[in-house]
């Protein structure tokens, strides 16, 4: 039961006298014991339909996030608060992530965050089953959809977590799901007597426009220039990002990019960076902007269209979070059906593709058919593209298959944290230092910089901060490193800023129904359905863009937003001009007297003809302003 009302904490801990719309019926699920499906628009207040709660029942609260970002962001705004909540990632120490479970087992958290793929490591499977759990929060849900059948297939194991503690409530929450995607989320999580929840995907305050230029690098430039506030230019490529970000540094706008390709901790700073203000436009990948929650963002402008409609919703859903009018600008070009096509191929290869660039694998790392090879290989995706004639988007998707499949493991995460620690008894090192004075200076940094910890466990630190703080190369720091672990002070472990590859089986000859190629098949068919409604609704030029997103996500609403291209006349402008303002202004001064039938309106009024008013009428019909019944009665909409 309860241990605090829902109001009561809410005022306490953030502030707020009342809950957003939504928010306390999905509490009041969650408290009643049941599991819960929350759908929310990006900004509707995702975080606090379960964090209140978790607060209200005690105990510990279990939330599965994708992105490490996302999970520091929350963690860290607990903390603020007063909230006791951690995270387990990949850049702990084996030493700190066990100290976390121990701790989370001995009830000092009330939030503990992880990602999907943490949860059927051993060291935390043996500890879930003593953690005093009170609630399960399965965070960005749609990605146990979308992929979860891709290539992330831990999050098919969420559901393990039920099997464990069937009597634990599970809330699943997510900003954009389609009615399939929502069933699959029921499914895939084993949601038992679920109740849904859905607040309107509408975004009024968002201005969105599909604009079709040749020049998109100017149309950024000055967007960024005129528009004050925050704001995100999403790209495909990191190479785009790039020369976005530079582009916007020459015309004075301060910007960054951010991408897969930058460490751990570069991605943090950027991130940190435009939070606070200090860099006003971030040029980025699909990588960026997962639950963040920055207000003030003004436009999201899409350089490049994204694969999909819920990758459209949930970036561009990111300006305008403050209810602010913001923009949400996709740039749409003549070769975008190609793109995106050519993108799809690449994400899905061919069988005989995969196959192939097995064997080259093999070939290239000296795997034989009698043994594997137990240690891994530093893994450079663009060399070994080079190498084999083929593009590393194409090599990567491949090693991600292969990965999936159990043929090889894989690691692409770009760690640039290094984990020391000093073996040497604390009473020798003094006179060691003595005895080398040439390396006394970073052993005297280390122990100033982490304390006598260095002495009982291994401490995370950036050797290229430590290298520009004491002035050293990094072949001169690798050097003194390599001296200290040799001599026994020391023992350390260098950034993983390289993906590798370990082999799990040996060389072989794939075979296609071993390797569940129709599942990829069927993901690739889905994949090209996405494209097609991405490029429907870039490309139609009739109805409102608000209702066109809705409609998608399932939800029926015949109000148009009266803001974005479509409704304001971008693509009507003849109709729309000063000749035809009186006509439109009697119409609906008409159904605003009582409906009218269509051939009334055309015989109505004094101004214009009854050709240029059957032209507004159709104009009203088509941008959803007017209703039409199956009686032929006219009138306004609501």
């Amino acid at each position: 039961m309860p241990v605090r009302s829902p109001i009561e904490i809410l005022q306490q801990y953030w502030g707020y006298s009342s809950f957003r719309p939504g928010q306390e019926e999905i509490i009041q699920s969650v408290l009643a014991g049941g599991d819960t499906l929350a759908l929310l628009p990006t900004g509707g207040g995702k975080s606090i339909c379960f964090q209140v709660p978790a607060l209200a029942l005690g105990g510990l609260t279990l939330v599965v996030s994708p992105l490490i970002s996302l999970m520091k962001d929350q963690v860290q705004r607990l903390n603020k608060l007063g909230i006791a909540a951690t995270a387990i990632t990949s850049e702990l120490s084996p030493y700190e992530l066990d100290q976390k479970l121990q701790a989370a087992m001995d009830g000092h958290y009330t939030f503990l965050y992880l990602s999907p793929e943490r949860i059927n490591t051993e060291m935390f499977r043996i500890r879930l089953p003593r953690m005093p759990l009170r609630l399960i929060a399965i965070d960005e849900a749609h990605c146990v959809s979308q992929w979860g059948h891709d290539f992330r297939p831990a999050y098919l194991e969420i559901k393990s977590l039920r099997e464990q503690h069937l009597k634990v409530p599970l809330i699943a929450l997510t900003a954009s799901a389609t009615p399939e995607v929502r069933a699959d989320i029921i499914k895939q999580l084993n949601l038992a007597h679920v109740s849904t929840y859905q607040k309107s995907f509408a975004r009024p305050n968002l201005k969105y426009f599909v604009l079709q230029d040749a020049q998109v690098a100017d149309r950024i430039r000055e967007i960024a220039i005129k528009v004050q506030g925050s704001g995100i230019v999403y790209a495909r490529t990191r190479t785009a990002t790039e020369k976005i970000s530079q582009m916007l540094a020459k015309a004075g706008v301060s910007s960054a990019a951010y991408h897969g390709g930058l460490s751990n901790s570069e991605r943090h700073q950027t991130q940190e960076a435009w939070q606070a203000g200090e860099i006003r436009v971030v040029a980025a990948t699909n990588a960026f902007g997962m639950g963040i929650d920055k207000p003030d963002v003004r436009f999201v402008l899409h350089y490049q269209l994204p694969s999909d409609i819920e990758s459209y919703y949930q970036e561009a859903g990111r300006a305008g979070r403050d209810g602010q009018t913001a923009l949400a600008i996709a740039f749409h070009t003549a070769g975008d059906v190609e793109s995106l096509n050519r993108w799809v191929q690449q994400q899905f290869p061919s069988f005989e593709e995969v196959s192939h660039l097995f064997q080259l694998l093999c070939n290239h790392f000296r795997i034989t058919r009698d043994s594997i090879q137990a240690s891994p290989f530093l893994l450079d995706v663009i060399h070994l593209s080079r190498a084999f004639g083929v593009k590393p988007m194409l090599l990567y998707r491949c090693l991600q298959i292969l990965h999936r499949e159990g043929l090889i493991f894989m690691s692409d995460d770009r760690d640039d944290y290094g984990y020391i620690m000093i073996k040497m008894a604390a009473e020798d090192v003094y006179p060691y230092r003595q005895r080398n004075p040439a390396l006394s200076p970073l052993l005297d940094h280390l122990l100033r910089s982490l304390g006598g910890d260095l002495y009982t466990r291994e401490m995370r630190m950036l050797p290229w901060r430590y290298q520009q703080e004491l002035s050293l190369q990094p072949s001169e720091w690798s050097r003194q490193i390599s001296i200290l672990t040799q001599q026994g002070v020391i023992s350390y472990r260098a950034p993983r800023n390289q993906p590798w590859i370990k082999f799990l089986s040996p060389r072989q000859i794939l075979q296609r129904d071993r390797l569940s190629w129709s599942k990829y098949e069927l993901l690739e068919n889905r994949a090209h359905n996405r494209v097609s409604s991405l490029l429907q609704y870039v490309t139609q030029t009739q109805k409102c863009r608000s209702l066109i997103l809705q409609s998608y996500f399932g939800e029926r609403s015949k109000q148009p937003c009266g803001v974005c291209d479509v409704c304001v006349g971008r693509y009507h402008t003849k109709i729309k001009s000063d000749e035809f303002a009186p006509i439109e202004s009697e119409i609906f001064n008409a159904l605003s007297v009582s409906p009218r039938t269509y051939r009334d309106l055309v015989r109505y009024g004094r101004a214009g003809s009854p050709g240029k008013r059957e032209k507004i009428l159709r104009m009203l019909l088509d941008q959803e302003r007017i209703l039409l019944d199956a009686d032929g009665t006219l009138k306004l909409p609501g």
